[in-house]
């Protein structure tokens, strides 16, 4: 089943995201047009056609994204490191509470109660966890 122009326009458009691109518009000589990022094949009856691309249109390349001063980046990390602490103690504390933990069984087509020893290995990862996050 051949592609629409149009979609295979807007893959390439998907593809390239917000970057700069040069699109090419072929034409063979049966009349098929595609739409294209490299030079037209050489065939006997290609015609191209450059075409100019959203950003080339207004002008300019969008500006990039100016990357967040360290201060900026040193507060929310410090922000998300607090946010996990919470998450893990959390969990934590409802897996202590749980005197039911679920777990994948062996085949993975359901679940099954966890033993003691499983159940102990989890909340021994998940003081790990509250110790390495919430220094």
């Amino acid at each position: 089943m051949p592609i629409h122009p149009f979609y295979l326009a807007l893959l390439l458009a998907a593809a390239h995201g917000g970057a700069v691109a040069q699109v090419t518009k072929c034409t063979d000589a049966s009349g098929r047009t595609t739409y294209q990022s490299t030079p037209c094949a050489a065939a006997q009856g290609a015609r191209e056609q450059k075409m100019a691309t959203p950003a080339q249109k207004s002008g300019s390349a969008p500006a990039p994204a100016a990357p967040a001063p360290p201060a900026e980046m040193d507060a929310f990390n410090d922000r998300m490191r607090v946010r996990m602490c919470e998450v893990h103690r959390i969990s934590l504390k409802r897996l202590k509470e749980s005197d039911t933990m679920l777990v994948p069984n062996g085949s993975g087509n359901g679940i099954v109660k966890a033993d003691p020893a499983r159940r102990a290995s989890e909340i021994a990862q998940a003081e790990k966890r509250v110790a390495d996050t919430c220094k």
